[in-house]
């Protein structure tokens, strides 16, 4: 017989602003709305303040340390979810970014993926969204941290695009975990001297996550994305539309366009009923 896999116990847990200790009574947890309320008088309210979700499991191995994170978002306006599903929908706009490194030649090739979904309808029971693949950009022999500089060519074509994205836009990314809470802050840059702007927030998640995390696919996504363009194409022999890039960051760069590229589908979900069903499936945990 095979091995079985074993499943290891999840835990979460919920910072929320200390106001809350004075103002209210307790906390309700709703299931179908899949908030935390407070109670005060026998009614209960919206908890003041945003709210930062830590979703955890155990480790397949202890000796390898504390809990394994698996995601976590700070919610975008006053409301506090117990759901990460639910909390990361709240978004305005969610964009996952991803970058894998490889080396060909002796020079360092990164590729990073980013894709949006732009949810417009979501309830416990099902979501609607718009979704697309936002960007692939090919870097060559980056001097910073490669993941970092994924974020911030996304982040600069958002600030130089006359149509860009309104409301509040979730970074989903699987890197430089400790030092999100000073990137949300603004008192760490990304990159260089560049700081998130402030209508966006940092999005942990990981690719080890768990089926359960709308973050986890998003994050496996991007990284095949990345993969199929560094196994699929011949970066090496081909410089159609390589540029010669920023001394200080990178040596070249080129953008691809996705309109013309059979890239795969997201977790076999291509329309808004298939993506409804798995949000279906997600709130299932």
């Amino acid at each position: 017989m095979g091995k079985k896999n074993k499943i290891q116990p999840r835990s979460l847990t919920i910072n929320m602003d200390s106001k809350n200790l004075l103002v209210f009574d307790g906390l309700v947890f709703d299931m179908n709305s899949q908030k935390i309320m407070g109670i005060k008088n026998n009614e209960t309210f919206p908890l003041i303040g945003k709210s930062k979700l830590r979703c955890n499991r155990e480790r397949d191995n202890p000796k390898n340390g504390g809990k394994k994170v698996q995601h976590e978002s700070i919610s975008p306006n006053d409301t506090t979810w117990f759901n990460s599903n639910s909390q990361l929908l709240s978004y305005d706009h969610l964009i996952a970014v991803d970058t894998n490194t490889n080396q060909f030649n002796g020079s360092n090739v990164s590729v990073t993926a980013a894709y949006h979904i732009m949810p417009l309808i979501f309830n416990s029971e099902a979501a609607y969204c718009n979704a697309r693949v936002l960007a692939l950009i090919e870097t060559w022999n980056v001097r910073v941290k490669p993941e970092n500089l994924g974020w911030w060519q996304i982040l600069q074509a958002l600030d130089n695009n006359t149509e860009k994205l309104i409301g509040n836009i979730g970074l989903v990314v699987d890197s430089d975990f400790d030092n999100h809470d000073g990137f949300n802050s603004r008192k760490k840059p990304i990159v260089l001297d560049y700081f998130l702007p402030e209508n966006v927030t940092l999005i942990y998640g990981s690719d080890k996550g768990g089926a359960e995390h709308l973050s986890t696919m998003l994050i496996k996504y991007c990284h095949n994305l990345a993969a199929d363009l560094l196994k699929n194409e011949n970066l090496v022999m081909n410089i159609k539309n390589l540029h010669a890039g920023l001394p200080d960051l990178y040596s070249h760069f080129r953008q691809w366009n996705t309109d013309n590229m059979n890239l795969r589908a997201f977790a076999k979900a291509e329309d808004k009923e298939k993506l409804s069903s798995l949000y279906k499936l997600l709130c299932k945990y």
